[in-house]
């Protein structure tokens, strides 16, 4: 039995304990939890599997089935992202059906295997590879997953987009660590299906060496989104405005444009609010925020940025600090003070958003522009 699967095993029954015992959990880490709970059940039935193989299989009845819970993977995982990325989002009946192919191949399996005597359980293993139906169980499996990635990747690439029109600020809360995790997961899972295919026609290696190497790769997956999963906070606690909230997707990600409109009355009262009182100094700026300082619907903010000006907030707040931080880096008063320490005051709350911000509206580095203006 490959030792890392077992530390795979145990290091997702820890992380479910850990994530169980954290405070204020959320709906997001319940679905975590859950997958932690069927990496466990992946991990620790291919153990099985491979001690079964190798030593005349003495459980029998714990054999051949973690295959199973690999089609809870994919729905687990949109499930995950869908609660961190959607503020209001709740689960309907029609949902289940992402779980309809998990139940059925679950039901197919319990009679055609599962509730079967020892010895025939053991016959069937070993028939394996002239067997149909484990044939078409890992092309199911496969097309789920990797399309549930894809799903992922897009969900991802949507919230993105709806972040950067409610936060002046997107480090921590834009899951770019869920996104190498979801390309990671789509690349291995992709050549994982492709081996197994060819094995199951060409038998080129034993199943057990195959799972025992594909597996392994779960336990990577299982720390690294274990560790980013848990330092996961909730990215829309600071909106409590429910206008905001009852917004349709579509609606949060792109405000529709209409050239009819005036905006020039929210334009004006925006320009004014952000040249006298200077709310992009704030660093957790946000458009929940913006909208109680200028008592004016978040929604229309975002419309009027969108439509008149082409630009989202996050953009449209940052061009203010760099601006800002152009003035105050040739001010005398701020001489003592580093480029970092003058970016801070200037609203940002990171070297690498500020370097980002830079050179996005001014073309050039930090240190690039200065060596210009220093001339």
């Amino acid at each position: 039995m490959p030792v890392i699967l077992v530390v795979g095993f145990i290091m997702s029954l820890f992380l479910i304990a850990l994530l169980t015992g954290k405070k204020e959990k959320v709906v997001a880490d319940k679905f975590l939890i859950s997958m932690f709970a069927v990496y466990a059940l992946s991990i620790g039935g291919t153990s099985i599997d491979i001690y079964n193989s190798q030593n005349d299989y003495p459980f029998p009845h714990l054999m051949n089935i973690s295959w199973l819970f690999l089609l809870l993977h994919g729905p687990l995982l949109w499930f995950y992202i869908k609660y961190l990325t959607a503020a209001n989002f709740k689960i309907k009946n029609i949902h289940l059906l992402h779980f309809a192919p998990f139940t059925i191949y679950f039901l197919i399996h319990y009679f055609n295997f599962i509730q079967l005597p020892a010895v025939e359980k053991i016959a069937l293993v070993n028939q394996h590879a002239t067997r149909v139906a484990p044939k078409i169980g890992t092309l199911v499996i496969g097309l789920s997953t990797i399309g549930y990635n894809v799903a992922a990747l897009y969900l991802l690439r949507m919230h993105r987009k709806n972040i950067r029109n409610k936060f002046s600020f997107i480090e921590n809360i834009d899951l770019k660590w869920l996104q190498t995790f979801a390309i990671a997961s789509l690349a291995i899972f992709s050549l994982n299906v492709v081996l197994f295919i060819l094995n199951n026609h060409l038998q080129i290696t034993d199943d057990n060496k195959l799972s025992a190497i594909t597996f392994s790769f779960s336990t990577i997956y299982v720390f690294y989104i274990g560790y980013f999963g848990i330092k996961q906070g909730r990215i829309f606690v600071d909106y409590p405005n429910p206008v905001f909230q009852t917004l349709k997707p579509s609606e949060q990600i792109k405000p529709k444009k209409d050239v009819s409109k005036d905006y020039s009355e929210t334009i004006n009262k925006l320009t004014q609010l952000m040249e006298q009182e200077q709310p992009y100094l704030d660093p957790e700026l946000n458009l929940a925020k913006l909208s109680s300082l200028i008592k004016t619907k978040p929604e229309l903010i975002s419309e009027v940025l969108n439509s008149s000006l082409n630009q989202n907030f996050f953009d449209y707040i940052n061009k203010y600090r760099i601006e800002e931080f152009k003035l105050r880096y040739l001010s005398e008063e701020n001489k003592h003070l580093s480029i970092i320490g003058i970016a801070y005051d200037c609203g940002f709350n990171s070297k690498a958003a500020f370097y980002r911000a830079f050179n996005k509206f001014e073309g050039m580095s930090p240190t690039a522009y200065i060596s210009k203006v220093s001339l």
